[in-house]
């Protein structure tokens, strides 16, 4: 996969929070599903959010993955095309990434690592105030 050229790819001028024709209902429907899916997974339920817990954002939901004492791993789902990415804040074990990592691609999804949204932001969108990386070009508050 060619990230960079996927990241460009999406990257709009002056639409900051969601490309224009961006479907939020379908959006956060298929995020729903998704998390479902996540549950049944690993037999256990996800907290999550979406809605109006998420405002001025590049992306619309996120889902917590809960890690061995009580710390969070984190997934986040673009407003931009159907980019996904775990947070890389908390280390998710390899059996519950390679779960994550199937279950975005049944439902769609592409993954993009966190290490590589690290980098500096290169596109064309001034943001608000500023947009340093790709992480909160596509997934984060802006």
């Amino acid at each position: 996969m060619d990230y960079a050229q996927l990241l460009a790819k999406h990257d709009h001028p002056t639409h900051w929070e969601y490309p224009p024709g961006f479907d939020y209902e379908a959006a956060t429907a298929r995020f729903g599903k998704f998390v479902a899916a996540l549950s049944a997974a690993l037999g256990e339920p996800m907290t999550s959010e979406t809605g109006v817990h998420i405002q001025d954002a590049s992306f619309h939901s996120q889902v917590f993955l809960p890690l061995s004492g009580g710390r969070q791993g984190l997934i986040r789902f673009s407003n931009f095309s159907d980019m996904a990415t775990v947070g890389d804040g908390e280390p998710v074990p390899e059996p519950t990434m390679a779960v994550v990592l199937e279950l975005l691609a049944r439902h769609g999804y592409i993954y993009v690592p966190a290490a590589l949204l690290d980098t500096d932001y290169t596109g064309s969108n001034p943001g608000v105030t500023g947009i340093r990386s790709w992480w909160i070009r596509y997934f984060d508050y802006v």
